[in-house]
């Protein structure tokens, strides 16, 4: 599926906020959700409602999708306490009530002031009573229960991940800054996803002891400035982790970058390929068919195919000229459904106004370094 960055970017950010809502009930803040939805890529129905822009789930639910996953959790009541409780890890019992279609019961919708614990914790979430079940926002299950909630818009498919969940750290210190850095954190003990895991906390520390740093600079030299940022206007250094494919081949994961401190509006992705099987780097030689100048005239065949007129979008020579001088274990790229996808951030091989670029090569060969 070819696309290009700035559209990928958009598509994981907004999530449920693209979608057309219906006309609600009178009285109600919900209606039946208008998405699609999928679990570990399988596309599954429920009792879905859109509130305020966001879909809001059973837990029972979403226990029965992930209870045969490593995802898994119980759900319990406790009659004393008037207390949900879940707990990761533990097998789902299910009691028949279950996936339910057919019903909208939107017009009973009203706040619920349901207390919940997860695995002893308070989680301070969001409920709404609908036909007499509590419905929670899906991200913010995905947050306390750990799995991944991300947004198709092509297909206006609301997407949930058993394997991985992205986890956020803030430094924006209550500076008026969007200032976080992901990563994804993987399910499974095979010392491979360990690596990679690792791999990735320590980009995410040096981020924090360099980028991070200048940019709160930035901020308070911008707050003594004559266009001050703002807490509804604030500067941006969002990294923003999306994980492309994790199977028993290829883990592949990039992390976005939006940044904003004053100036001009920079952007683009770094991408990571690994072996699932023994943490080792993969690069394009490793699935690409070919030499390293045949998988660089692929890439500029493709990129001229998919882009018609960059070839004037140059800074000191052609895009072209510049694909031919790169190394090719220092291209970037990501593999998604199998496709293979070049990327070039904004001032990578072109003016900063041309943009980014994301080249789909087409089919990935299998890894088998090992």
């Amino acid at each position: 599926m070819k696309r290009k960055l700035s559209a990928l970017l958009l598509a994981l950010t907004l999530f449920v906020s693209l979608a057309a809502v219906p006309a609600r009930a009178a009285d109600s803040p919900a209606v039946l959700s208008p998405q699609s939805f999928a679990v570990d890529g399988k596309p599954v129905q429920a009792e879905v409602y859109n509130i305020g822009g966001s879909n809001y789930f059973k837990l029972r639910d979403i226990a029965m999708l992930l209870k045969d996953t490593d995802a898994r959790f119980s759900v319990d009541y406790n009659e004393a306490a008037r207390t949900i409780e879940l707990t990761t890890g533990k097998a789902y019992v299910p009691n028949g009530s279950e996936l339910k279609t057919g019903v909208d019961n939107s017009a009973t919708c009203v706040e619920s002031n349901q207390r919940l614990l997860v695995d002893g914790i308070n989680a301070d979430l969001k409920a709404y009573n609908i036909g007499g079940s509590n419905f929670f926002r899906l991200r913010d299950l995905g947050e306390v229960l750990r799995f991944f909630v991300g947004y198709d818009a092509e297909t206006n498919t609301a997407l949930l991940n058993s394997a991985y969940y992205i986890e956020r750290i803030d430094y924006s210190e209550g500076l008026p800054i969007s200032l976080y850095y992901e990563i994804p954190i993987f399910r499974g003990s095979s010392d491979a996803l360990r690596m990679i895991e690792e791999e990735a906390e320590a980009r995410r520390a040096e981020f924090a002891e360099g980028q991070a740093l200048n940019a709160l600079e930035y901020t308070l030299e911008g707050l003594e400035g004559s266009y001050p940022p703002s807490p509804t206007d604030p500067y941006l250094a969002e990294w923003d982790a999306m994980v492309f494919t994790c199977n028993d081949d290829i883990v592949s994961y990039g992390v976005s970058y939006s940044w904003y401190v004053g100036g001009v509006y920079d952007y683009g992705i770094n991408c990571y390929n690994y072996d699932a099987k023994t943490g080792a780097h993969v690069y394009l030689t490793d699935v690409c068919s070919g030499t390293e100048d045949e998988i660089k005239e692929s890439i500029i065949a493709a990129l001229l195919d998919q882009y018609p007129g960059v070839e004037e979008a140059g800074v000191m020579g052609t895009p072209m000229d510049v694909i031919r001088d790169m190394d090719v274990h220092l291209i970037g790229f990501y593999v998604e459904d199998g496709i293979v996808h070049v990327t070039f951030s904004k001032y990578e091989i072109a003016f900063g106004a041309a943009g980014a670029f994301d080249v789909e090569l087409g089919a990935a060969e299998p890894v088998t370094k090992g």
